[in-house]
Parts: C-alpha cells; structure tokens; sequence
C-alpha cells in the first residue's frame, strides 16, 4: 500500500483549516478538485475519512488515526524545508520576524535598520500579532525568530532573555489618582482596568502584577488594539498598564497621566524565541549576533 501524497495534503489542509476552500487556496487548486483528492484518498484506504454535517466535518475513526499520521508527516516536511533553507547564501537569503504590534512600531525599526546597513540584500518580513501567536508560529517555522514580551511558554521553543522595558501605570490627567505621588495597588484592586487581548505580554505582565500581591484587578475590558485603550482612558472610563513608548507623546501632550505606583518600578521582560528543534538560518544567526550586541 503506498499513499498518494497530494491526496494525503488534501486531506490533512482540509480537516486543519476545517474548510476545503482554504485548503483549495492552499494548494492553489479548486474547491472541487480537493473534494476528489479526499474521494479518491477514501476509495483507496476503503475507509470512510469524514462525514459532513452541514458546514461541520466529523472525522471517523480512520480518519482521526490517519490525520495524527499526516499531521506527523507535514510536520516533518515543515522541519526539513525550514531546516534546508539554512544553507543558502546569506546575501541572497531572506529573513522572517515575528513580533507584538507595540515592538514592530517602537523597537523593531532602530534594529531592521541597523541590520540592513551590514547586510542589505537580505529581504525582511515582519509581522505581527500578540506575543503568544508570535512564540505558537515561530515553532512552525513560520517565523526565524520572535521578539515578544516575557510569557510563559511551552513545546519546542528556545528563549533569549533580551531586554527590560518600563511598564506604566496610566490615567487621564482628569483622574482622581493624577495629582497623587504614588498610588498602592492595593487602590487599583477596585478601578475599573482596561488590559490587553489574551495571549499579550502586556496582559500577563498587569494580571500577574496584581496576583504577586494577593490582588484581583477590575478588569472591565480586554482588547488588542492600544489605540483604542488609549482613546478610552483619555475618556476617564479606566486605568491601563502599557509599555512607556506607546504612551510618551500623549503623555508630553497631557493627555495621558503616567502614575507613579508604590514600590519598584514595573519592569516588562522582553525575549528573543526561536524554534528549538532546528538550527537557525544564517541570516537569522547574523541577527541575532547584531542585535545582542547593540542592544
């Protein structure tokens, strides 16, 4: 018995993404095509893979054991490309990073730049998302590597401890808080707090903050967008944490009011992933060898 592999793929795409359209985009072919690679797949293993309930696909019991196979599979073949890739020429090689909105606006153009003065001809990717969907793709060799704020983290990842950035405290000027010196946390346990999406540094950073003290915040809003937190909090409807630079020019402006809590200053822990099951590129290597240095 030898299975088709493009039939394997059809398969595997369809029951990941749960959609045969995204995995006919995938493989750049058309939605009825996939379902006859996934027939075909069936009539060969005699075996039902899957059955359809509206929009919903179940899979048989053949079909989850054949999936964990094929999940296996692709994996390895992820691995193999992301792993061979390692040996072009680092000037015709390109680059892909991963990090959170806030560092690719404020810290990631001084060190882009600074690697493209050394090594101009390598292309870089950058994008974004919270730090944990930044560590997830980094170890699917979405990503050469990540620069995300501290969280805590499993699988196969390697961490770079890489930095210390001020984490702050914010009001609108018009808060009661804003004329204090300092301000407890053990004050903040009942203000309304407006935190970062789930998945964010700047989010398990805050929680975490308040749980070392025996403390439960007032969370009464989560979002991934900072503009949107900043716009509320000028509004006077809560309190935030946010990383220094995100706040500097409202804060210069009046518009923001950085507070002074009790204590040592919060420091927000950055670090430097990498999937921990391959060597880096060179041109990853490269990056890294620049930025642990100037940093």
């Amino acid at each position: 018995m030898q299975i088709n592999l493009h039939q394997l793929r059809a398969f595997y795409l369809t029951v990941k993404h749960k959609s045969i359209t995204k995995a006919a985009g995938i493989l750049c072919v058309t939605q009825p095509a996939v379902t006859i690679q996934i027939k075909t797949l069936e009539n060969f293993l005699g075996a039902k893979l899957a059955i359809k309930y509206g929009k919903d696909m179940t899979l048989t019991p053949p079909g989850k054991t054949l999936f964990s196979h094929a999940e296996k599979i692709f994996h390895l073949v992820e691995e193999m490309e992301y792993a061979m890739a390692g040996y072009t020429d680092i000037s015709q090689s390109s680059l892909t990073i991963g990090t959170t909105r806030s560092f690719a606006k404020y810290l990631m153009p001084r060190m882009i730049s600074r690697f493209q003065e050394r090594y101009p001809t390598i292309k870089i990717t950058l994008g974004e998302g919270s730090s944990q969907e930044i560590a997830d793709a980094v170890q699917t060799y979405k990503y050469d590597l990540g620069i995300i704020a501290s969280i805590p983290l499993r699988g196969k990842i390697k961490i770079i401890p890489f930095s210390k950035e001020e984490f702050c405290l914010v009001a609108s000027p018009r808060h009661r808080f804003a004329k204090a010196a300092e301000i407890s946390l053990k004050a903040l346990e009942k203000e309304p707090i407006i935190i970062r999406e789930d998945g964010s540094g700047s989010r398990n950073m805050a929680l975490s903050f308040f749980e070392a003290k025996g403390l439960k915040p007032s969370v009464i809003m989560e979002t991934g967008s900072v503009e949107f937190i900043k716009e509320y909090v000028m509004k006077g409807k809560g309190l935030t944490f946010l990383y220094r630079p995100e706040i500097e020019m409202e804060a210069q402006k009046g518009l923001l009011k950085i507070l002074q809590i009790e204590g040592e200053p919060i420091v927000l822990s950055t670090d430097i992933v990498l999937a921990a099951d391959v060597e880096p590129s060179p041109a990853a290597k490269a990056f890294l060898r620049l930025i642990t240095k100037t940093h």
